[in-house]
């Protein structure tokens, strides 16, 4: 990664730092279109913000955390954000990581779509094979299954250490199932209520309580298409965090043993 930040990250950095410090935003940023880690970290001091909190800020910008802030709106309100983030810090060389992040999201049904080094951008794999697979997880294995992009990022940190990052691309996943949380919502509503008050034209109470009734059954029927997408979510952020839970079991070090402490001569009483 250079050595300069874009306004981007440069924002991301000191709003981070201002997050994790629990301070007032900060004021007027640089008018320069990159700076130095350093020059940021002296911005971040100027504006007040201690410089634990703006490197802490800077090494989860470098290890893939989204720079721009979750867009809000209903589709955001109603299921969540587009992204799932799940870093964690291994202690295992690179490589090693590496090897083990590539076996599990192939095993995923996911397939290399773009490779930047350190940075890899993964998609779900298309073909016969895989959509039969994928149709036939009765156990729920692959909680990928309806996730088309992911990003891994790896860094090498201090001591032999490696920091994994998973950026989950939920857009897709999050528009398609509301699209259909709608459509049966209406569905219910045509169903229950217009069709209700079409049986009995004419009866005024009838007709609004058909239509109350059909408000209800679709108010039903989005609620249960929520909880079922909520939970497709939780799986698909639990896997990569079961993923690296066992990794870190794996190769978690062995506790320093205390020095043996020097046995007493016997004495003859």
């Amino acid at each position: 990664m250079s050595d300069k930040l874009s306004r981007a990250e440069v924002d991301f950095v000191l709003r981070r730092a201002a997050e994790i410090d629990v301070s007032p935003a900060c004021g007027e940023r640089q008018s320069s279109e990159s700076l130095s880690e350093g020059e940021v970290v002296r911005l971040g001091e100027e504006a007040g913000l201690p410089r634990p909190a703006v490197e802490q800020a800077l090494a989860e910008m470098r290890r893939g955390a989204p720079i721009e802030p979750e867009e809000q709106g209903a589709l955001t309100k109603a299921l969540g954000a587009s992204r799932v983030v799940v870093s964690r810090v291994v202690s295992a060389p690179l490589e090693t990581v590496r090897r083990a992040v590539d076996r599990f999201l192939r095993e995923q049904l996911m397939t290399v779509r773009r490779h930047h080094g350190d940075r890899v951008e993964w998609e779900r794999a298309q073909g016969l094979w895989p959509g039969l697979v994928r149709s036939l997880d009765f156990s729920r294995r692959y909680a990928f299954a309806l996730v088309t992009r992911v990003e891994t990022i790896l860094s090498a940190e201090a001591e032999g250490q490696t920091a994994v990052t998973f950026n989950i691309d939920l857009s897709d996943m999050r528009r398609e199932r509301f699209g259909q949380m709608g459509m049966r919502a209406a569905m219910a509503f045509l169903l229950f209520g217009v069709g209700g008050a079409l049986m009995a034209p004419g009866s005024a109470v009838y007709d609004i309580v058909a239509l109350a009734g059909g408000g209800v059954a679709a108010g039903g029927i989005f609620a249960l298409e929520r909880r079922r997408y909520l939970e497709s979510r939780s799986r698909v952020s639990l896997a990569p965090e079961r993923f690296l839970d066992l990794l870190t079991l794996r190769h978690r070090r062995p506790a320093a043993l205390p020095p043996p402490t020097p046995e007493s001569p016997d004495t003859d009483e």
